[in-house]
């Protein structure tokens, strides 16, 4: 005997798989546009950690001056709003950026702390007398001879060393807006306004990016912090609140 059974209706299977594939499609469109964030983000961190970089070796050579330290900040960051224009063209761009971001978040859209050298630091290890053309009326830190200086006078018992006195310390808080307009809403929904830098960025949707090296000085380290007020951006010690100083 032979036993036949029905067919199952097409429309139902039809229909089935027009849902998959509708969610298989959402899914897969999801994940590449987080992939397409993730490299965006991932390129502004890179292009801040060689901004930050640039600062870093402007201020070593140029006595901590923090004025060369915004410069050289800055035009690293051009390649970034890179124009066929010219550099003009980027330059304008870039102002607009950050306009942009300082429009949303409400303060400036970068922020670089001068961990070191710190207060304790020129107290300690300036040198009296030591005269800096660039830098007048301000205590300097003799960057020559330091394992002679260390050797004659090493220092107390939980005091700073004459190494890390000559020792640029910087932090960058640079705040990042994200492609995707849902992920912006979801870190103004997650974050805080705490008054603090970062908590107010993720409250208005931006992602603060930080990045934090050192290096060696090769010029002497003179009490910029005494020159108030900073350019725009730089602080000096460290800082997490929305205002300085």
């Amino acid at each position: 005997m032979t036993a036949f059974f029905p067919a199952p209706p097409r429309r139902r299977q039809r229909g089935a798989a027009a849902i998959e594939f509708a969610v298989a499609a959402a899914v897969v469109l999801l994940l590449g546009l987080l992939a397409v964030e993730a490299a965006h983000w991932q390129g502004a961190r890179q292009m801040a950690h060689l901004a930050l970089t640039e600062a870093a070796r402007a201020g070593a050579t140029a006595h901590g001056d923090p004025t060369r330290m915004r410069a050289a900040f800055l035009r690293a960051l051009l390649p970034r709003h890179a124009s066929s224009r010219g550099p003009a063209d980027a330059r304008r761009r870039q102002a607009d950026a950050q306009a942009g971001l300082a429009a949303i978040s409400g303060m400036h859209p970068w922020r670089i702390e001068v961990l070191l050298p710190d207060e304790r630091s020129f107290r300690e290890h300036a040198r009296p007398g030591l005269r800096i053309a660039a830098a007048a009326g301000l205590r300097a830190i003799d960057n020559d001879y330091q394992d002679l200086q260390h050797a004659r006078r090493p220092p107390p018992p939980g005091g700073q060393s004459i190494f890390q006195a000559n020792t640029l310390k910087l932090r960058l808080t640079y705040l990042h807006k994200p492609l995707l307009p849902p992920l912006r809403a979801l870190l103004a929904a997650l974050g805080r306004d705490d008054a603090s830098y970062a908590g107010r960025a993720r409250a208005r949707g931006l992602l603060p990016i930080q990045v934090e090296l050192e290096t060696e000085m090769h010029s002497h380290p003179a009490d910029w912090a005494r020159r108030a007020p900073p350019p725009a951006g730089i602080v000096y010690g460290e800082c997490r609140s929305v205002r300085c100083g």
